[in-house]
């Protein structure tokens, strides 16, 4: 309880909002300096080739690493095994290197976490900061021979985890802050008809209900996309968003997913979104059940007679 009401109160200080918005400031001017070099760096670190946010999986490295460095330790310390210091600071090492790396994707997540779990977010991330620092210090104070000083800091730096930790658990399971925003059910039993293939213009996303559920549809020559209209990253409205090169940008915070399979172009979303099968029959434009995510299928036909023609869209079965 004490906790819960600690994070609380620093999800209301507006005191810590300069420190949040120079941070995100400095990585947006970063990247935008960095030009279109930049965007791979950016993906790579949402964890968009990953289909999931890299972000946590680095911070399950970093801090298994330095739990065993902190075992090893102790065990060297009773022992006096000469092995077990070395394997030590070798998992003490990869662990520095992977928090590095966690660093890293986590300052890239922070550019788009409103408020205000943005002002957790940013304590958490300067612990963590630090933490890394702390650690890479104990690396330094071994190498230099006095090993009792660096143990000392790692032990440490496992104690201050598990703050930092609790705050990265406030931020993912409170405010879903790297967790799939689009809804996971809503998928049609059968295909059932949504609209009118003349209300539907070229290249101009238009959002119906299916199951529930908002779903974006997009007209691009004689096929029709469907996909759920929610971003996985933020909640964004796809069907606000804008086309750009075979995918549909989002007007949050710009991810982009592939039309004809949902896949992640852009982040800085990571999950990809699902899209659903479609067809046009008696004029009138049908959505069905797809085969999920990332497995869509198109197989274009003319819709010169909509009436007696099917136009087939993504997830068809094979």
């Amino acid at each position: 309880m004490i906790f819960q009401q600690a994070t609380d109160m620093l999800a209301h200080r507006k005191e810590l909002d300069p420190i949040s918005n120079a941070v995100q400031g400095v990585i947006r001017a970063a990247y935008r300096a960095a030009g279109p070099a930049g965007r791979p760096v950016k993906n790579a670190l949402y964890g968009t080739w990953f289909g999931h946010p890299l972000h946590p999986s680095l911070t399950d490295l970093a801090i298994g690493a330095w739990a065993t460095a902190s075992v090893l330790d102790v065990l060297d310390s009773v022992t006096r095994y000469g092995a077990l210091s070395r394997c030590a600071d070798g998992a003490l090492a990869f662990g520095t290197m992977a928090g590095m790396a966690a660093m890293a994707s986590g300052l890239t997540d922070a550019q788009h976490i409103p408020d205000p779990p943005r002002r957790i977010g940013v304590l958490h991330g300067i612990m963590n900061v630090g933490l890394v620092f702390l650690q890479a210090a104990s690396l330094t104070e071994r190498a230099r021979g006095r090993r009792g000083t660096g143990r000392v800091m790692s032990l440490l730096g496992l104690g201050g985890l598990l703050v930092s930790s609790y705050l990265g658990g406030e931020l993912v399971e409170r405010y879903r802050i790297g967790v799939n925003r689009a809804p996971q059910d809503g998928i049609p039993m059968a295909f059932q008809p949504v609209m009118a293939l003349a209300d539907l213009p070229e290249n101009q996303p238009r959002q119906v209900q299916v199951s529930g559920v908002p779903v974006v549809l997009v007209r691009q020559g004689d096929r029709i996309y469907a996909m759920h209209a929610t971003c996985t990253h933020m909640s964004g409205n796809l069907a606000q968003g804008m086309l750009v090169d075979g995918a549909i940008q989002c007007p949050l915070h710009g991810s982009r997913f592939a039309l004809d399979d949902g896949h992640v172009v852009d982040g800085p979303a990571s999950f990809a979104e699902r899209c659903l099968a479609t067809r046009v029959r008696n004029g009138q434009i049908e959505v069905g059940p797809g085969e999920g995510l990332g497995r869509c299928r198109h197989e274009p036909v003319s819709v010169q007679a909509p009436e007696a023609q099917e136009m087939v869209g993504a997830g068809v079965p094979r």
